[in-house]
């Protein structure tokens, strides 16, 4: 009994010592949702823990009922903040979620009413049907930089399994009814819970590993960001586009690419300095990221010259972002050392096809783009030419520090 004393009360600590390490990885980046909902479920398991080490000291439908129910509460979250890490689109299966509060609520009939024997098998099927879809999203998907900590965690996950569905069988067959109001009596129990920590531990120490890729991911990505506009660079969007086409292929979703380069911003140079020329870029930037999604990309790959990156975007929404941004930026007025700085832009747009690379991609919408200078400038080419939006009179004023000017372009022009 002393071991299992201690084995808890370790495990209780590191509960504990690891909330707050998520929580504080969470609060200094708040990008990684993730980390949250994996710090609420962790923090969720640590009262629940808490709430079992009083047995015998509390009622027991405090220490048993409801520390399972804040027990499944936590494997939601931890479902939640997992699934955040391998897709990042809104979970919408309300099915499921359902399903898990009319299991809730069903346990905590069948736990009041004389059928205590089976309390425990009803509790722990929403958790053996989150940790199995877990496990079976986790296996099978392909992202180099989670492929590691996918893996294991499936592994973990799987050995989880297992030692549940083992304790429902002793709960059902296992312990008699004397046994099952004081299961810590039947040593197969004991062992068994022991086993849970050992695993629930491993998936902790996951938790973090997920958090630590997802943040070592956020600081590379700085590193491939323009310093002047805040857009990627050529370098960035070479290596992050390529994973999203990959990304979207496997999930069979489209994704559009739009060409942009602003008319003749010679001109914009020649007549307001680079200062104003950096101003104008700045905005343009500024403009984009308005209309943009958070995973939607923009890079900067020429002095003026732009890539757009739309996951989950087919041509004709790209046509429609591409007109918006064209027809926003024709009515915008940048005003600049007293001065008012007037821009356009041209646009090309292509989908993604099958067996398409990226630099297939890049090379049609240069091509798009081409024909767009070629046509007259101010003008978004798809397969056919999109009919400019009605003019409306509108000025934008922008207050922009003026940044220092490169010292040389660093990425060549197509």
């Amino acid at each position: 009994m002393m071991d299992y004393t201690t084995s808890f009360v370790f495990f209780l600590v590191s509960l504990g010592l690891f909330t707050v390490a998520l929580s504080s990885l969470a609060v200094v980046d708040r990008s990684v949702i993730g980390a949250r909902w994996l710090a609420a479920s962790t923090a969720l398991d640590f009262l629940k823990t808490s709430l079992q080490g009083l047995i015998g000291y509390a009622p027991r439908y405090i220490t048993v009922w409801l520390a399972n129910e804040i027990n499944i509460a936590s494997f939601v979250l931890m479902f939640l903040g997992l699934r955040w890490f391998i897709n990042r689109t809104p979970f919408r299966n309300w099915v499921a979620a359902t399903i898990v509060v009319a299991n809730m609520a069903l346990y905590a009939g069948i736990y009041h009413s004389e059928l205590r024997l089976w309390s425990f098998t009803v509790a722990a099927l929403p958790v053996l049907g989150i940790m199995t879809a877990l496990t079976w999203m986790l296996a099978r998907q392909r992202e180099p930089r989670f492929l590691v900590a996918s893996r294991l965690t499936a592994v973990f996950l799987g050995a989880h399994i297992v030692v549940l569905l083992y304790r429902c069988v002793l709960s059902l067959h296992g312990l008699s009814a004397a046994t099952a109001l004081v299961p810590w009596s039947n040593p197969l129990w004991m062992y068994s819970m022991l086993a849970i920590m050992l695993t629930s531990y491993c998936l902790l120490l996951l938790y973090i590993l997920f958090t630590v890729v997802e943040m070592h991911s956020s600081v590379a990505l700085a590193a491939g960001i323009d310093a002047l506009t805040g857009a990627l660079n050529r370098r960035a969007l070479l290596k992050h586009a390529s994973r999203e086409l990959s990304r979207c292929e496997r999930q069979q979703r489209p994704v559009a690419m739009i060409a942009m380069d602003l008319d003749n911003f010679k001109r914009v140079n020649d007549t307001h300095g680079h200062g104003g020329g950096d101003v104008a870029l700045c905005a343009f930037v500024d403009l984009v990221k308005e209309q943009l999604r958070p995973e939607d990309m923009v890079a900067r790959i020429g002095g003026e010259e732009f890539i757009l990156m739309l996951p989950g975007t087919d041509a004709t929404g790209a046509a429609r972002i591409a007109e918006t941004l064209r027809h926003g930026l024709e009515q915008m007025r940048v005003h600049y050392d007293g001065r008012m700085i007037v821009m356009t832009v041209s646009a090309g747009i292509t989908e993604q096809r099958a067996g398409d690379s990226l630099s297939s991609m890049l090379k049609r919408a240069d091509n798009l783009l081409y024909r767009a200078k070629s046509a007259g400038r101010n003008r978004v080419i798809l397969e056919e030419e999109i009919p400019h939006a009605k003019p409306v009179l509108v000025e934008r004023f922008e207050t922009v520090t003026p940044r220092p000017t490169p010292i040389a372009r660093m990425l060549e022009r197509r």
